[in-house]
């Protein structure tokens, strides 16, 4: 049986020294943001907020200037002018935070929904995107037979509980809701999942999170924007995939994502679930600052 990973440092500690800020521009976005160098934008996943990478941001920023967002209908960004495509604007919520902050270029790191956004922002908006990281990356549909044996899980199975704690964020709840990303449970600190509650606890982030995962898992409009292995050839810029070989989309499919885009490297992670950024947060912070440097 494999040992569970040390307690990691408190979210407070580990965001002691950076800047938690509000950005008005065309979107209202709030910000983590920390260090000096070459801009690295950490975009999360599903339901999250910049807290998902809180055990990265002061590494990271040892090297980068990293800037960690909440996403448009997430955390404390702006809740109201949803829009069912979502992906799109999301991708131009990206280009508001970089145009803010006056960054012409950044490398961008996604994880699952993240990982969607950023692919999209490279094929749209190429010149601004310096590298890739793709942790446990969404948004991706291969070509039929393309990999041995894959099945592309049922999303919407996830709906009904999804909607649940939105309904009712109780602790239980939440955590439930987050220990299925993780490949051991026991790693998802009490801290982690107050965070998250406080978030579901906002009436208008918990009406409009309803709207969002309704589409994003059982929806067929934010579909129009999946990456193909087509898309994905059109990938222009150093791409590291970052995978978990307990994610739920297997390993394989990690694989071949860096195998289609132009110039991909793959790493996965071993006893790493779908919060890859989280449950193997040392070993995640080495590669991605070793693949970056090798990038500048």
């Amino acid at each position: 049986m494999s040992q569970p990973n040390p307690a990691p440092t408190p979210y407070w500690i580990e965001l002691l020294h950076c800047q938690v800020r509000e950005l008005r521009g065309k979107y209202r976005t709030r910000i983590i943001e920390a260090g000096a160098g070459p801009a690295l934008i950490l975009l999360h996943g599903t339901g999250g907020h910049a807290e998902n990478y809180a055990l990265n941001i002061a590494e990271l920023s040892r090297h980068f200037h990293v800037i960690a967002l909440d996403f448009l209908w997430h955390g404390k960004s702006q809740t109201e002018g949803y829009q069912p495509e979502i992906i799109p604007a999301l991708v131009d919520q990206v280009i508001d935070v970089m145009d803010q902050l006056h960054v012409d270029t950044a490398f961008v790191e996604g994880q699952s929904l993240g990982g969607w956004v950023a692919m999209q922002l490279a094929l749209r908006h190429p010149s601004r995107v310096k590298a890739l990281v793709l942790t446990t990356t969404m948004g991706y549909t291969p070509d039929p037979g393309a990999i041995d044996g894959y099945v592309e899980p049922d999303w919407s199975s996830n709906l009904a509980s999804s909607l649940e704690v939105l309904r009712d964020p109780s602790f239980a709840n939440v955590r439930t809701r987050m220990t299925r990303i993780l490949a051991h449970p026991e790693r998802l600190t009490d801290e982690a999942v107050l965070v998250r509650q406080a978030l579901y606890r906002q009436p208008a982030l918990a009406a409009v999170q309803a709207q969002f995962i309704s589409e994003y898992l059982a929806g067929p409009t934010i579909r129009q924007h999946l990456v193909s292995d087509a898309l994905a050839r059109q990938i222009s810029p150093p791409t590291l995939v970052y995978w978990g070989d307990k994610n739920r989309t297997p390993p394989a499919l990690g694989q071949h994502i860096a195998s289609q885009v132009q110039r991909g490297t793959f790493h996965c992670a071993s006893d790493t679930g779908h919060w890859a950024q989280f449950e193997s947060a040392a070993e995640h912070n080495e590669v991605v600052t070793a693949f970056l440097q090798a990038q500048c």
